[in-house]
């Protein structure tokens, strides 16, 4: 709450010039919500954000199900660490025109990264010391993972608008991302529900798979044929 009083006195104090607003001839469209160039890149976004959603809301459960009951909050704050230390080289990758292969370079870690914690219920049953510095080392490899293709995948929806339509281009970014989480939800709630949560982080791995696999041989071509800047 505190933080929420701060941001609003923050957003208070900012001054931007007034702007004309922009009329439109033409009649209201799908393409004034949703930037149509951008679907196949939302579709890419949506498949990894369903393992993200999964591991946000049920890794501390996961955590103790496998045996792991002390410091899983620690995991949160790896994974912190490893968004910040991400930027450092992720942005200077996406300035020089590497968009496409930082997502790449992101995704390849990440499916590894669910790999590991699917194997963690398996290795607990014999090394647990080995077992939690793996469970800590893909929180901190994950952070880096998801913070080196958050602004890549952003800079691809608003390289894909015109002008006039950047807001669109980054209102399709956060619904995919949104609606994505929100099917991870549910889907790791119901696998758990099945069986057990370790299957969530496979099926997790096997999704990331399939958008490492459709981003880079449909979507990072489709990126550079109709790319704006």
């Amino acid at each position: 709450m505190g933080c929420c009083i701060l941001g609003m006195i923050m957003a208070v104090m900012v001054k931007a010039p007034k702007k004309e607003p922009v009329k439109h001839d033409t009649p209201v469209s799908l393409d004034r919500f949703i930037l149509l160039k951008g679907i196949p890149l939302g579709v890419a976004l949506l498949l990894l954000s369903i393992p993200y959603g999964m591991t946000t809301t049920y890794v501390a459960m996961y955590a103790k199900d496998i045996g792991i009951a002390n410091g899983t909050g620690l995991f949160f704050s790896f994974m912190a660490v490893g968004m910040a230390v991400s930027r450092l080289f992720s942005g200077k990758q996406v300035d020089r025109g590497r968009i496409t292969e930082a997502i790449c370079i992101g995704l390849y870690v990440v499916i590894i990264c669910f790999a590991l914690l699917f194997a963690c219920e398996w290795m607990m049953s014999f090394n647990a010391s080995l077992t939690k510095t793996v469970f800590f080392s893909t929180a901190l490899l994950l952070g880096a993972g998801f913070g080196t293709m958050f602004p890549a995948f952003n800079t691809m929806f608003v390289n894909l608008a015109p002008n006039s339509q950047r807001g669109t281009a980054t209102s399709t970014y956060l619904t995919s991302w949104d609606v994505g989480i929100g099917l991870g939800l549910v889907a790791g709630g119901l696998i758990r529900d099945i069986d057990s949560l370790s299957h969530a982080y496979l099926f997790g791995a096997f999704l990331s798979l399939v958008s490492m696999i459709y981003f880079r041989y449909y979507v990072a071509p489709h990126f550079h044929r109709n790319r704006m800047r």
